[in-house]
């Protein structure tokens, strides 16, 4: 992935997150993004994130500068998740979208979170 703004966190214990890292935004705005190398059709896209509940961040995916989901991370439970670990890891599933090798995507967050992200992976 291309970062803009996100720093690279080492999360523990290691196995809660993608080779014990994750990425987050300590700044109010900041980019993640890369090229979907691969045959075209329509896939589901899977965003895997840290949902703490010391805030919402906002989070908006997009494929060639086009928006296809936006969510917010404000799932309620009925612990305090405020550790970047196995208990606040969550997934948003974006299903039907259509990909053509070469296509950019993006996910742009923003809010008083950090915005951690694990992973992306398409299906």
């Amino acid at each position: 992935m291309t970062l803009d703004g996100y720093k690279i966190i080492d999360v523990k214990p290691w196995e809660t997150a993608s080779g014990g890292k994750a990425i987050e935004c300590p700044q109010q705005r900041c980019t993640a993004s890369f090229r979907y190398q691969g045959q075209s059709g329509w896939y589901e896209i899977r965003v895997q994130y840290f949902d703490q509940s010391t805030g919402v961040s906002n989070f908006r995916l997009s494929v060639n500068a086009r928006q296809i989901d936006q969510w917010q991370a404000a799932d309620q439970v009925p612990e305090r998740r405020t550790k970047i670990d196995s208990s606040s890891s969550t997934r948003r599933t974006i299903t039907g979208i259509a990909l053509r090798n070469g296509d950019e995507i993006r996910i742009d967050p923003d809010g008083p979170e950090h915005a951690v992200l694990d992973y992306v992976e398409i299906k």
